[in-house]
């Protein structure tokens, strides 16, 4: 292993949790396994009330735990959490969502192959078709903000197992070096949740870090668990509205143009097909979120409860 014989480097592990209760004990359990000694599970909790952080406390307690008085959504509760580690000195900062398992070794072979400017994420399958990937690594269509050769929900391909440099990642599970937040800045809180990854990700290479993917290191994730599943009414409304915002954000006047005429070309399929499939929520959300985007109301704007 790269790391013996070497101080290994300190690593906080980072993790959201809101209402987790239903799968946050596989989580911990699979992180009570891991073979890496030098880190620290640091969870920041967002005002959750169905007794999940008791239950962290209770099975991990030698957690950090940090409570918010009110739900701060994916990014502040990061920032929160990226706070209170820069604080702490730590080296590295891995973000891992809480409704992933983890491999005994995936710490260990995600640090392998660090160092100062490489962000690192693993092979990441789905929790319910654990030969299937998740979408979380790859590269990234800046003219149509959606992931190029899609890979949600299917086989691995013929060179996924070689380690290589990557287009973007999501923050379902990344080992940052905490150089990167000085260098390319905390959460955007105005996403709230969906898309701040593919924006921090975006600035973290614009300041010259790397990102490789290092399947040698293997999750496995419940798509969507927090949010109600990959098509509630919750993330569509927020997919659809800081989409709208991330292409704003990093587009020239002519790429955000013509952005929006195939998004909203691409928009009449789907006032068509949610209600042929019975999901006239999921229609209301979508149209909400476009509104809501160039009403300029961001950052957190509904809760679940909102879509009914």
């Amino acid at each position: 292993m790269a790391t013996e014989g070497k101080e290994l480097p300190s690593v906080a592990i980072l993790t959201v949790n809101y209402n987790s209760a239903p799968y946050i004990g596989d989580f911990l359990a699979s992180l009570q396994a891991i073979t890496y000694p030098n880190y620290r599970l640091v969870v920041v909790d967002n005002a959750s009330a169905d007794g999940s952080p008791q239950e962290i406390s209770r099975l991990f307690p030698q957690a950090v735990l940090l409570r918010n008085e009110e739900n701060l959504g994916f990014t502040g509760g990061h920032n929160v959490g990226i706070r209170y580690c820069l604080e702490q000195g730590f080296g590295y900062v891995l973000f891992l969502n809480n409704d992933t398992v983890v491999k005994e070794d995936f710490l260990d072979r995600l640090l392998e192959a660090a160092d100062a400017r490489t962000m690192l994420a693993p092979k990441t399958y789905l929790h319910s078709q654990p030969h299937l990937l998740d979408d979380t690594v790859g590269d990234f269509d800046w003219r149509r903000g959606v992931w190029r050769g899609w890979l949600y929900a299917k086989p691995p391909p013929p060179d996924f197992d070689r380690p290589r440099e990557v287009g973007m990642a999501s923050l379902c599970c990344l080992l940052v070096p905490t150089t990167v937040f000085a260098d390319a800045g905390l959460m955007d809180e105005r996403f709230f949740m969906y898309y701040e990854d593919f924006d921090f990700v975006a600035r973290a290479k614009a300041a010259g870090y790397r990102l490789w993917l290092h399947p040698a290191a293997v999750i496995y994730h419940r798509k969507a668990a927090a949010s109600g599943g990959v098509a509630s009414p919750f993330k569509v409304y927020y997919a659809t509205r800081n989409r709208l915002y991330l292409m704003k954000k990093h587009s020239s006047r002519w790429r955000w143009a013509a952005f929006l005429l195939y998004f909203f070309a691409t928009r009449l399929g789907y006032v068509v097909a949610y209600p042929a499939r019975g999901q006239g929520r999921q229609l209301g959300a979508m149209f909400r979120g476009i509104a809501d985007y160039f009403r300029g109301r961001l950052g957190r704007t509904h809760q679940v409860a909102d879509f009914g």
